[in-house]
């Protein structure tokens, strides 16, 4: 009995040090996704979870357009999901740009501890929750993103022996083309993704907690002035 309990805390637990480790940068943790199997499905989990974590932080949209429990549920996946998309991508450009370092380090055969590297960056994300706060949320939200792209250049230090620079340059690289990627989708498949959106969480969901707060304030002020 003691033993299955064991065992089913051990990847929570795991996690959660990975997790803190990473926000912390432990070379560690970044080894350890580098090479460890189930360290790397942590990992994954973690951005999972980050992208959970922020769509948390804009529940305030759901609940302003009176999302039913399972659309709400479905939101939350939706956007967990993105997220492991987006490390996945950003993994697999560090990959196809390292070669123009001429460092080496990096093949093919690293993949899996890439992805697990690019993925445990995400860590500080998963505090985006607090990206609800009103005025300085945007500015929490851009903070956690520096943040991460900070780790990524850790962790390809600290995990495959990339030079500094050569570090900046790819995880500067993949995180451009990542984004480039997320906006050119964006644009080209803005009209599916909307009714996806809108089918997931049956609403546009096309304001962010500021706006929404700031039309609540508004609406107080007009009623005052009444």
């Amino acid at each position: 009995m003691l033993s299955a309990l064991t065992d089913i805390l051990a990847f929570p637990i795991l996690l959660i040090e990975l997790a803190v480790s990473a926000i912390g940068f432990s070379t560690g943790a970044f080894v350890q996704v580098a090479q460890n199997v189930d360290a790397q499905t942590a990992a994954l989990m973690i951005a999972f979870l980050a992208g959970i974590s922020e769509m948390l932080g804009q529940s305030v949209i759901l609940i302003v357009n009176r999302i039913v429990l399972y659309r709400f549920l479905a939101s939350l996946l939706f956007t967990g999901a993105t997220y492991v998309v987006t490390a996945l991508s950003w993994a697999a450009c560090v990959l196809i740009v390292a070669p123009l370092t001429r460092v080496g380090a990096i093949g093919p055969g690293d993949m899996a501890g890439m992805i697990g590297v690019v993925s445990l960056a995400f860590a500080p994300r998963l505090l985006g929750i607090f990206s609800i706060a009103p005025y300085f949320g945007a500015a929490l939200s851009n903070l956690l993103e520096a943040w991460a792209m900070a780790l990524v250049i850790f962790g390809l230090t600290a995990a495959f022996d990339m030079p500094l620079g050569a570090a900046v340059f790819c995880g500067a690289i993949g995180w451009g083309v990542s984004y480039g990627l997320r906006i050119f989708t964006g644009h080209a498949l803005a009209k599916p993704l909307g009714r996806l959106r809108i089918l997931v969480s049956g609403s546009p969901l096309d304001q962010t907690p500021q706006q929404i707060i700031d039309n609540v304030v508004q609406r107080i002020r007009d009623e005052i002035k009444k």
